[in-house]
């Protein structure tokens, strides 16, 4: 089943920025409005984007609410719809889309060989592009988005249901919404589509020193530890082997406030699915809910309140006494490949062993290259403001 949901909660590689629904653009087969196309053609009207504006019919003039150089085109690789000013909204329908426009991309397995609409995306520099299409699922309708760095279906970097936020450099790249199809059925019909970019700073990957009180009693051989004093202690940034994490529950699971699942594996594949659905990563997510048991918890059950989706896609856990405050940003990095992500701590406490500087969970071991035990960097991002998720570091 392709499930669709209707809730958003800020995830992946980075927050998704909520849009106002002032910025709306017509429907594909609405005339543009005056002053937005492509090309410029000779104006009758006075000003830039009102009245009659700087171009008849399909000009490259600047239109109200659009930005300089987007225009109305037919939604294909070749000609497709241009987006260069953020926020951007669109409203269309793929029953009136040109064609299909790949039936299947390598980030998916799913079947997306109905009609499409594509956008060339004009990146302005390095930032998180966040996305978000809504459809009609109530009553059949299946739009699916996906990020792609060329035309080809290899080149797919990341694919939702919903919502999509991925880490992109200057340049341009292609937005593809697609109609997913269904039992042989193509799910088309209306929907929306609201794109924002974020920009991210060079300093972006700065961690900020901080000492830690643990919860061990030696140090293990753990760089950065001491246990000379009355209590053990972890200057970070610091680096040495990781555990590979269990799941947690979260406020999004379907289940009540006092219902936890019965096993490792009780309602374990609906919760990879919303991990996916809320974070826009797509990968193999095999592992369980976390064990019963620890401090009396049940599966599933982590040393804090529930977490939100998008904080247990990309969370990480350390051994420390005093907890921070959950959704503390850290800064996770594989030195080996250059890969970062920025994580969110204080959800859970563990793994118990002084083998392990801490423990992340598997998306951010599958993000980094990394599996159980290797070792990584652990550091608490000095911009505590950062959306959470996959990022580039110098």
């Amino acid at each position: 089943m392709h499930a669709k949901t209707s809730s958003w909660t800020l995830v992946a590689l980075v927050a998704l920025v909520a849009l106002p629904d002032s910025s709306a653009c017509s429907l594909a087969d609405t005339p543009p409005a005056e002053g937005e196309g492509e090309g410029e053609g000779e104006g009758e009207g006075e000003g830039e984007g009102e009245g009659e504006g700087e171009g008849e019919g399909e000009g490259e003039g600047e239109g109200e609410g659009e930005g300089e150089g987007e225009g109305e085109g037919t939604g294909t690789f070749d000609d497709p719809i241009v987006i260069a000013s953020f926020p951007y909204r669109d409203v269309r329908d793929t029953t009136r889309a040109p064609g299909p426009a790949l039936d299947a991309y390598d980030c998916s397995p799913a079947n997306e060989g109905g009609d499409a609409f594509v956008y060339r995306v004009r990146v302005p520099g390095h930032g998180a592009l966040d996305v978000r299409v809504g459809d009609d699922a109530d009553n059949g309708v299946d739009i699916d988005v996906h990020l792609l760095s060329g035309r080809t279906a290899d080149t797919c970097l990341a694919r939702a249901n919903t919502d999509l936020s991925f880490a992109v450099d200057e340049g341009d790249v292609f937005l593809v919404a697609d109609t997913y199809v269904a039992g042989g059925v193509p799910q088309a019909g209306l929907f929306t589509l609201d794109v924002n970019f974020t920009p991210i700073g060079q300093d972006t990957c700065a961690v900020a020193p901080r000492t830690l009180r643990m919860v061990w009693g030696s140090c293990g051989g753990v760089a950065g530890c001491d246990d000379g004093g009355a209590a053990v202690t972890l200057t970070t940034p610091t680096t040495g082997p990781v555990a590979l994490e269990a799941h947690l529950v979260t406020q999004e699971d379907d289940l009540a406030a006092d219902v936890w699942p019965t096993s490792f594996t009780d309602g374990i594949d609906a919760h990879h699915a919303l991990s996916q659905r809320t974070s826009g990563y797509v990968m193999t997510r095999d592992q369980p809910w976390a064990p019963a048991g620890e401090g009396g918890s049940r599966f599933g059950q982590g040393s804090a309140p529930r977490p939100p989706a998008s904080d247990e896609a990309w969370y990480v856990n350390m051994n420390w006494r005093d907890k921070p405050t959950p959704g503390t940003r850290m800064i996770i990095r594989n030195r080996d490949n250059g890969r970062a992500v920025v994580a969110a701590a204080g959800w859970e406490t563990g793994p118990g062993s002084t083998s392990f500087v801490g423990g992340a969970c598997e998306e951010i071991h599958d993000w980094l290259g990394t599996s159980h035990g290797d070792d990584l960097e652990f550091g608490f991002a000095a911009d505590q403001t950062l959306p959470i998720g996959p990022i580039r570091c110098p």
